[in-house]
């Protein structure tokens, strides 16, 4: 599993400062900037929520796997009162800040984190585990279920 966060993490982080750059540099542009500070904040905002996801994950994950009792949260509090926080944002700078933007890039981490799973499986680097059964089907053993005297 290591390997699939690892790259998953390289991606993100590349298209997170891809994101970043661009509504940056539109921001920049005058008669676009309410739309791009929108989009910004946003975005930053639901990519923050994406990496205290998986770091919060990744933190129960360890827990379990060491066997102590103390359980670990997700801290669904804090990304909720993150979103608060640029909902208010937006509700004391309305000019500068585009509402309609913000609620829509809400959930552009979300969509990222989807997608670039999504493309990681399909391309084939997910493999499918004995547990899963992928394995058996189409093999020709003989056992004790497939009998040839039937």
């Amino acid at each position: 599993m290591k390997p699939v966060m690892e790259w998953f993490s390289r991606v993100v982080l590349i298209v997170a400062v891809i994101y970043v750059s661009v509504f940056g540099l539109i921001w920049f542009l005058r008669p676009a900037r309410a739309l791009a500070s929108g989009f910004l904040l946003g975005g930053l905002i639901s990519l923050y929520n994406v990496f205290h996801l998986s770091f919060r994950l990744r933190i129960a994950g360890l827990r379990v796997q060491s066997g102590t009792r103390k359980l670990a949260g997700l801290h669904m509090t804090v990304r909720v009162l993150t979103i608060v926080f640029g909902a208010l944002m937006v509700y004391r700078f309305p000019t500068w800040i585009d509402y309609r933007t913000f609620v829509l890039s809400l959930l552009f981490g979300y969509l990222l984190l989807v997608t670039v799973m999504s493309y990681y499986y399909l391309r084939g680097n997910g493999t499918t585990s004995s547990d899963e059964g992928g394995e058996i089907h189409g093999s020709d053993s003989e056992s004790e279920i497939s009998r040839t005297d039937i």
